[in-house]
């Protein structure tokens, strides 16, 4: 009998969990489709979710710029003073390598003609 009781004791327990759930539940209303309001919301969280992972795409891009180094800014060529002027075209450049190298490739031939020149002239 004890045991019997203490089963009916359960039950009643179980019982008044579940009415107490019921009554918490909104009524169910035959107008609603359900079925569709539930679909609205999974295709919502799915929109939501792909937001998300393409802000978290946003942020990777930009702590990966942060901690790249950036390339070194060049001048523009108006901002270089340009003091060293070429004797053969009279053009002018910033430094004395970008004149050499301007003369090894625009007068290539008037200067290997006269170191030759000057070659010949100091042969015994």
């Amino acid at each position: 009998m004890l045991q019997e009781d203490h089963q009916n004791a359960n039950m009643n327990k179980i019982i008044s969990i579940i009415n107490k759930a019921i009554k918490k539940c909104p009524q169910y209303e035959q107008s609603q489709n359900y079925l569709l309001e539930s679909r609205k919301i999974v295709l919502f969280n799915e929109g939501l979710r792909e937001q998300i992972l393409k802000c978290q795409d946003e942020i990777r891009e930009l702590q990966k710029e942060m901690t790249q180094p950036s390339k070194k800014l060049r001048r523009k060529a108006n901002e270089i003073s340009k003091k060293y002027r070429c004797s053969n075209c009279e053009k002018k450049y910033g430094s004395e390598a970008s004149l050499n190298l301007h003369c090894k490739i625009k007068h290539a031939f008037s200067e290997t003609d006269s170191k030759t020149q000057i070659d010949h002239s100091f042969q015994i």
